[in-house]
């Protein structure tokens, strides 16, 4: 037998679980909610602690660019004179 005809054999043996729709409903809300309070916490961090490497890194390529610019101007302005 391959793995395959092992795991539908193991799989059938496994019963099905018919749950009550109520039930079913309540455990989808809670996740829901479960769900939403991580992402509203995950905000609510994110501006504290995931806000500044973003913005050191955007400060770090806007310097570079800059002094590329100017050196760049420079260098061309003295193969004109």
């Amino acid at each position: 037998m391959n793995f395959r005809d092992e795991l539908v054999t193991g799989l059938a043996g496994l019963r099905t679980c018919d749950a009550d729709p109520q039930r079913v409903e309540r455990i989808r809300v809670r996740c829901l909610a479960a769900l939403e309070a991580q992402r509203r916490r995950e905000r609510s961090r994110r501006p504290r602690l995931a806000d500044w490497p973003r913005r050191l890194e955007l400060s770090a390529v806007l310097g570079l660019s800059a002094l590329y610019l100017a050196v760049a101007i420079t260098s061309s302005l003295a193969l004109l004179r």
